[in-house]
């Protein structure tokens, strides 16, 4: 670590020490959550008092301060208050957590927590962090980059979650709760929003508590925005987008005890893009005279963009037979049902909890972000997932032991389809090729028809031995039976007409099926301890699993064995705090994981052939969490948070590309001196809310600053650049320079600010002012390289500012 770094590290922990908490804008008091009312739904941030009450270690309420794990929380307020209106924007202010927007989706993210990351969001990939919506598992991150609409509160897990929450947690969970229906109450909101881009917002929410016994609520959220990125070739502007989310939930208690919930959501967004920037371009040699000429068109591009991220330039379809001639677009619709059972009895309450869900995405992105016949891909997904968990949790001997335990199942069925074509390949004369064919647009057919069963039983406790010193410890075992067929080949003209197949010695329709079972045991064992009322210590070992992959995007028959499961070992121990009578608190996390078999996910393009190989690696990561809030006077309340994270391969076997096209080979390589894309070493928040009431006015301002450091995007050591050996890139120096100074994205600050006035008899009017990302930072968020040939990026959105109005009754 050279010196700039260590000062950086030096400033994040003690911007935290003197800070406060970026998951509450409110202090939290050590108060005894048992008091806090119930509700319908356990998932959900509430607040007792001033104390914060979550999702416990037994999936019962538990105030934070009391919770033996490192934890991030955000009420439906706060979310509003610090700005954050996408599932994306959540962890731009969670220490220890980093989101970014999919390659080819931008309804799609990639989620990294502790050292870990699901780098690719293809339907056989599983996540490393579980996203839960009302208590049911979201499996595909196709459509997960939703508004947060009518949201009760969202929660983030820290650690492997393997017991209550099952696979594929194995770095955390992120729990979104929405708003429940409320008995015996009339109320809503009705909101306008107009800001930059002239983005139009209207939401309007409903609740109708017919009685102490029947309640609807319901939730509408209308968006439409202009684009902001302008091709410097054409004018025309990009990123534009339209979306409609409605929700409508059904509460209904037959009896004192059972209480059933019923609810449908659904989400349909078209986006004018994603359109995305060229940063490096080498057209490869068989191009002969052409390749200056296309280089230079890609070169002169990239000057005309002068480093301003909100300049592209794009190939039109027409230039490709069979593209789709909307041009860049992405339509994502997805349709989610619940129905919740709960039942209250004398040993506990009992929850079954039902959900579906489907998603049906289309787009079509130029991946190398030049105006050059270069990479066109296509995707289309429709995928459907059906789950069920009957869960009992309760307590006994006389309430020192709290207890949860579970059955669940899970069933995935869908199609995965992506479609490639490189520089305008056509077919060409070969003993592979009919003669009908030659001439023709040549487009890559990598599809998956998936059949999915996962099975998990589970059950956690947790003992006070005495009134300080409490023990807990969870098992689950998880079953997951996988099985895809895929279909890859090339197809003419972007048809369903095959006219080869990868492997060749499969014969068309090219189909090849894999079968695969998975199982597991997962583990959790904790002991913690107060030292007085207001300081808790705790220790915990846990044990995640992330499910084996199928893979998707192969072009051998040896490509195409399925990945191993990702197994993960951490140790945590932490300390929560609150001082000055309730006024402040201090939280501090340190962690070390192991993860076996962490699962990796490269593109490569072999002959010009481009494709997907999962692969398996072992990391290690070191790191340090903490947040920290006080209440300096009454309505006044600072708070920041930190997180240090250090994560490096132990061992990685994995794919490259060996020789020069068109007898180029997939060889295997030693990746461990490879760098963890997508992962951050350095984060910190800092923030500040004040609330006052002037008589017939009242004032609530809320500014937040966040700040992430450098981020690797392309994996590849700079040593490799120039390198002819297996996996090198074969550059010219010039051309290594070039694409080491887009290696690594720069740190990004993001400065977000509200400052809103209520007013009328019951401060039911309110008129707010918003900004968010105020500094106007714009840094890479997901960077592709393909082999030595070209790199294309995105970048976060830019400055947005507006004005709001709401009513609330």
């Amino acid at each position: 670590m050279n010196f700039k770094d260590k000062c950086d590290s030096v400033r994040i922990l003690a911007t935290v020490s003197v800070g406060a908490l970026a998951m509450a804008t409110v202090p939290a008091m050590a108060q005894d959550a048992t008091a806090a009312p119930q509700q319908p739904a356990a998932s959900q941030t509430k607040y007792d008092g001033d104390a914060i009450v979550v999702t416990g270690i037994t999936k019962q309420d538990a105030n934070i301060q009391d919770t033996p794990i490192a934890i991030t929380a955000f009420s439906g307020e706060t979310l509003t208050e610090q700005g954050i209106g996408k599932v994306d924007e959540i962890a731009t202010f969670t220490p220890g957590f980093n989101i970014r927007g999919a390659g080819n989706n931008p309804t799609a993210l990639t989620l990294a927590m502790r050292g870990q990351i699901q780098n690719d969001n293809i339907a056989t990939l599983e996540p490393s962090v579980g996203t839960y919506l009302d208590e049911m598992y979201i499996a595909r991150a196709y459509g997960l980059n939703t508004e947060l609409v009518d949201v009760e509160s969202v929660q983030v897990l820290k650690g492997p979650q393997g017991t209550l929450f099952g696979r594929n947690t194995s770095a955390g969970a992120v729990l979104i709760q929405t708003a429940n229906p409320r008995y015996g109450e009339i109320s809503g909101k009705l909101s306008a929003t107009y800001g930059r881009f002239d983005e139009r917002t209207g939401q309007a929410v409903l609740n109708l508590g017919l009685s102490d016994s029947l309640a609807v609520r319901g939730a509408l959220w209308y968006q439409k925005r202009d684009g902001y990125k302008t091709d410097v070739n054409t004018g025309a502007k990009y990123e534009g987008r339209e979306t409609i989310n409605g929700r409508v939930k059904l509460g209904w208690k037959p009896t004192e005890t059972l209480e059933i919930l019923l609810s449908g959501e659904w989400y349909d967004t078209d986006i004018d893009g994603p359109i995305r920037q060229n940063l490096f371009f080498n057209a490869p040699a068989a191009f002969g005279p052409a390749k200056p000429i296309v280089d230079g068109i890609a070169a002169a591009e990239r000057d005309a963009f002068g480093g301003n991220p909100n300049l592209a330039a794009y190939t039109s379809p027409s230039a490709v037979v069979g593209a789709d001639p909307r041009g860049p677009f992405n339509k994502t619709k997805t349709q989610t049902y619940m129905a919740k059972f709960i039942l209250d009895t004398s040993f506990g309450q009992v929850r079954w909890i039902n959900g579906y869900r489907g998603v049906q995405s289309e787009n079509i992105i130029d991946l190398d972000g030049s105006s050059v016949v270069g990479h066109f891909t296509e995707g289309k997904q429709d995928l459907k997932q059906y789950s069920t968990e009957l869960q009992l949790t309760g307590t006994a001997f006389e309430d020192r032991l709290n207890f949860a335990t579970g059955l669940t199942y899970f069933r995935e069925t869908g199609f995965d389809q992506s479609r490639s074509n490189l520089f305008g390949g056509k077919f060409a004369a070969g003993p592979t090729v009919p003669p009908e064919y030659v001439g023709r647009t040549s487009w890559s057919n990598f599809s998956g028809t998936l059949d999915n069963d996962s099975f998990g039983m589970y059950g956690q406790l947790n003992y006070e031995l005495t009134d300080a010193l409490s023990i807990t410890g969870g098992l689950r075992y998880s079953i997951d039976d996988k099985r895809v067929i895929t279909q890859s080949g090339d197809v003419v003209d972007n048809s369903d007409e095959f006219v080869r197949c990868t492997p060749s010695t499969v014969a068309i329709p090219c189909l090849r099926e894999r079968h695969k079972t998975f199982t597991n045991l997962s583990y959790t064992a904790g002991i913690d301890y107060d030292l007085t009322d207001n300081i808790l210590i705790y220790a915990k070992y846990s044990k995640g699993y992330r499910s084996g992959a199928m893979q998707l995007r192969t072009v051998t028959l040896a490509d195409s064995t399925p990945s191993d499961p990702e197994i993960v070992h951490e140790q945590e121990i932490g300390i929560k705090t609150t001082f000055l009578g309730g006024r402040g608190r201090f939280n501090v996390a340190g962690y070390h994981n192991k993860v076996s078999d962490a699962q990796r996910s490269p593109v490569l393009a072999p002959n010009g052939v481009s494709q997907t190989v999962i692969e398996n690696a072992d990391t290690e990561t070191w790191g340090v969490e903490a947040d920290a809030s006080i209440e300096v006077v009454d309505g006044f309340t600072i708070f920041a948070s930190g997180a240090l994270t250090d994560p490096k391969y132990t061992r990685y076997e994995g794919k490259a590309l060996d020789g020069v096209p068109p007898n180029q080979a997939i060889v295997t390589v030693d990746k461990s001196d490879y760098l963890l894309v997508g992962l951050v070493k350095k984060q910190y928040s800092v923030g500040a809310n004040y609330s006052r009431d002037f008589g017939g006015v009242g004032l609530d301002a809320n500014i937040v600053y966040a700040w992430q450091g450098r981020m690797p995007q392309i994996d590849i050591p700079a040593s490799m650049f120039t390198s002819t050996a297996p996996g090198g890139l074969g550059l010219t120096q010039a051309q290594a320079d070039q694409l080491a100074a887009v290696a690594q994205s720069g740190s990004l600050g993001i400065l977000n600010a509200r400052v809103a006035l209520s007013f009328g008899p019951e401060r039911n009017f309110e008129l707010a002012l918003w900004g968010k990302n105020l500094t106007n930072d714009q840094e890479q968020q997901y960077t592709l390289l393909l082999s030595n040939i070209y790199v294309g990026t995105s970048y976060n959105e830019p400055r947005s500012y507006g004005v709001t109005a709401s009513f609330k009754f």
